[in-house]
């Protein structure tokens, strides 16, 4: 067994190929229902090429950035605490994305974070000690700022917004008098949270001639798109936004498994990681390909999650929801680069949206919606048993040894930094080995 995971191709290891190819589809295919499912389940008539091409040009653009604007980190950071194993990877670290994929196919949705980097988590050492716990406590933290965000957002627009959507049909809207001046300044405003983040501009530095052609790049989509919907055009700058986030935050989910270079600074402590520009054509065109069997399933039996809550199909609704939770989960990638659960935001998001149209709108009974909330809660906490369950289990089957959870969760007491610099240091020369 030691032997087949020593071998090849592409120069990646065999089960380091194998386990990035399932995270791949199990990842994207589970989560499908936070980033995309609005946007399939209301763009249902269009053809699934379209909407893949849409979303394909945003996963090259994402990745060109993260090689070219991160050195070559198109984790995002995310894996700077979570170096490639030392012994390389083995045949129980590619268990999990097996287990998501039974999972997605009878529709339960899942935290793909706490179901694939636990067991990287616990099984290594101290270069990874307290990770989890922070894991767990960045996404706990995440679910409950989702939903008072999405509380207070809906019980202040559910009573004529989502009343609005429920008793109206987008296609009555057209074209309004104000397409141009919203669109335009929407798309510099997303521009410019892409490029700066979630913060005010300083003005004294203030780059006015980039700021000029951004505005009228905008100026030139919002008069291009004119003859469209508005609310159709507002939906597809909402998804573009959101799976750009999204994508930053769990690309590190699937990349975990590909071989990479990991520096530690020995003054500073600063890491960085780096994969090759090779493994960046080949993820890129190989998850391009994943994402089409997706697409040309519509999404698959998770979707029906998407389908079961108040107005989702709407363009309208789909697109408060996506920009909401685009917003979120860019607020918690600027925090620090511990992985979270965007599962766990997204169902926060939903279960104060679902909440608050039951109390303000009444557009379905509170205990059907306090039911739903209930439900996919149980299930995110089934998920994160199993998690840390296959994640102690599966390497004790095959080593005998036991993963310390108590290093992992930061409650043991770990070696001092200087310790975790050199497990990370030797990291990166088995990384480079492999290579």
């Amino acid at each position: 067994m030691a032997d087949l995971g020593q071998l090849g191709v592409f120069g990646v290891p065999l089960f380091a190929l194998i386990g990035f190819m399932f995270a791949a589809y199990a990842i994207v295919a589970n989560d499908v229902i936070q980033t995309l499912g609005t946007f399939l389940a209301s763009n249902a008539k269009r053809p699934w090429l379209v909407l893949w091409a849409f979303a394909a040009s945003i996963i090259v653009a994402v990745m060109l950035y993260g090689y070219f604007g991160q050195d070559g980190d198109i984790a995002f950071g995310r894996l700077n605490r979570i170096p490639y194993p030392e012994t390389g990877i083995q045949w129980w670290h590619i268990l999990p994305p097996l287990v998501l994929l039974i999972l997605t196919r009878f529709g339960i949705p899942v935290s793909t974070t706490f179901l694939v980097l636990t067991i990287f988590t616990l099984t290594g050492g101290s270069a990874t000690a307290g990770v989890l716990g922070s894991m767990m406590i960045k996404s706990l933290l995440g679910y409950l700022v989702a939903f008072g965000a999405g509380a207070l957002l809906f019980a202040l627009i559910s009573r004529m917004f989502e009343t609005w959507v429920f008793k109206t049909d987008v296609e009555d809207h057209g074209t309004p008098n104000w397409h141009i001046p919203m669109v335009a300044g929407l798309t510099a405003l997303l521009v410019y949270l892409l490029v700066n983040g979630p913060s005010l501009p300083d003005l004294a530095d203030a780059n006015w001639i980039a700021t000029g052609l951004v505005i009228a790049g905008s100026v030139v989509v919002a008069i291009a798109t004119h003859r469209f919907n508005t609310w159709f055009v507002l939906q597809w700058l909402s998804t573009g936004f959101l799976w750009s986030q999204w994508l930053m935050q769990d690309l590190a989910n699937i990349f975990v498994y590909l071989p990479r270079e990991t520096v530690v600074d020995p003054v500073s402590g600063d890491v960085s990681v780096t994969f090759s520009f090779g493994l960046l054509v080949f993820a890129t065109l190989l998850m391009l390909g994943l994402h089409a069997l997706i697409f040309a399933a519509r999404g698959g039996e998770i979707q029906k999650i998407v389908l079961s809550k108040t107005n989702t199909v709407d363009v309208r609704a789909a697109t408060v929801v996506d920009f909401a939770f685009g917003i979120i989960l860019m607020y918690f990638k600027e925090i620090n680069d511990i992985p979270m659960s965007t599962t766990w935001v997204f169902l926060g998001l939903l279960a104060g949206r679902e909440l608050a149209i039951s109390f303000v709108a009444k557009l379905r009974g509170v205990k059907d919606a306090a039911f739903d909330v209930t439900t996919d809660i149980i299930r995110a906490l089934i998920g994160l048993v199993i998690s840390v369950a296959m994640a102690l289990g599966l390497p004790f089957l095959a080593t005998g040894n036991l993963p310390n959870i108590g290093e992992a969760l930061g409650f043991a007491q770990v070696e001092p930094v200087s310790s975790d610099v050199s497990d990370l240091a030797q990291s990166s020369d088995a990384s480079s080995d492999t290579r």
